[in-house]
């Protein structure tokens, strides 16, 4: 993957991760409506964003170099788990704490109730299967990780796997999920096809410019027509079986353009010339290098100063001091998970090796029974 293109991915990353921060600025009541039109909020468009990346990326780190179904589920594993689980405990630790404080502020945290059985479904990343629309705890954001970590899987089988094989495991598995990761899938494999479009296919230098450009242009204006919620109503017009609730998913009509408008975008962006941006090389791939972590971690933070405090919503200064709050919380924790995920890898590999002791358990049962 070309340097600069490969920078300019990381800098995309880390944009729409701060603009769900921002986002959330407004929904967490940090910021009073009032500032509102000074904030973007696209945090939903951030989102499908993250998919296009996610789905580039994938198709990307598994094709090159050979590696096996092994090597890939454990890299995915470390990557998701080795900020998943710190944020979702350290979620769960302080929300404990406030609800001996402040019990009313967390009335709507039913799923403490029956922690043991909530924890663990979160972590197995069940919450958008069918018409489940489950968020952990503080953690909002946790949402977008209920799509992105099964479209690793679906395509995990579609890689890995030929033949009748893949054909049976992969539809089995696209039941299974349900509709609603159904509608998005497509935008996760767009970044897949744009990968393979820049491998393939070289535009003429203005058409480059202009595949850039233009993105710039059109979606400030699709914005400001608030373009995006006609789409949004069409979509659930459209929608068939209204005794299925669309829940994460009702926004697939916006959603399908927001991704087709950054896919015209990145795949410009690989044959333009960006040389400036080797001169932020370092700031960029510090700053993208924390952008998990900042989208998990800073949701628990809002909501906890909501829960437990009363700020001055009216205040810029409040707003930049939960800002500066974020940003701590983020690199002391991004220090110790993100950054070290290296650390979780042996765990992460003995896990792997036990699914597949207990996958080939399962195949050798009928064998192993005794005749009768």
């Amino acid at each position: 993957m070309d340097k600069q293109f490969s920078l300019y991915l990381d800098l995309c990353r880390f944009i729409a991760a701060v603009v769900v921060v921002l986002t959330h600025l407004i929904d967490f009541n940090i910021l009073a409506p009032q500032f509102s039109y000074l904030i973007p909020t696209n945090g939903r468009d951030a989102v499908i964003v993250f998919f296009v990346l996610s789905g580039l990326v994938i198709f990307y780190t598994a094709n090159k170099a050979p590696i096996t179904l092994s090597d890939y589920i454990t890299a995915r594993a470390t990557r998701i788990y080795s900020v998943a689980v710190p944020v979702l405990l350290l979620a769960v630790c302080v929300d404990l704490i406030g609800l001996q404080f402040n019990p009313d502020n967390y009335s709507g945290l039913y799923q403490y109730a029956k922690l043991y059985i909530y924890l663990p479904f979160h972590l197995a990343f069940l919450g958008e299967i069918w018409t489940i629309s489950e968020q952990p705890f503080t953690v909002p954001p946790y949402w977008s990780l209920g799509y992105e970590v099964w479209y690793y899987a679906l395509f995990a089988l579609l890689f890995f796997y030929r033949g009748l094989k893949r054909v049976i495991l992969f539809t089995v598995l696209l039941l299974a999920v349900g509709y609603k990761l159904w509608l998005l899938f497509p935008i996760w494999l767009a970044g897949v096809l744009l990968l393979w479009l820049i491998e393939h296919t070289t535009p003429k230098q203005w058409l480059a410019w202009l595949l850039f450009l233009s993105p710039l242009v059109l979606y400030p204006l699709y914005k400001f027509t608030e373009t995006d919620k006609v789409l949004i109503a069409l979509g659930e017009q459209l929608w068939p079986f209204a005794q299925l609730s669309l829940g994460s998913a009702a926004k697939y009509g916006s959603d399908y353009l927001v991704c087709v408008l950054f896919f015209s975008h990145l795949y410009g962006a690989r044959f333009v010339r960006l040389n400036w941006l080797m001169q932020f090389q370092r700031p960029i791939t510090l700053l993208a290098s924390y952008t998990f972590t900042l989208y998990l971690v800073h949701a628990p933070v809002m909501k906890t100063i909501e829960h437990n405090m009363t700020i001055d919503a009216n205040s810029i200064s409040t707003s930049l001091a939960v800002l500066a709050l974020v940003a701590a919380v983020t690199y002391g924790l991004g220090t110790l998970t993100e950054q070290r995920k290296h650390l979780f890898k042996p765990a992460v590999k003995r896990g792997v090796l036990a699914l597949k002791q207990g996958v080939l358990l399962l195949r050798l049962a009928p064998l192993l029974r005794p005749n009768r």
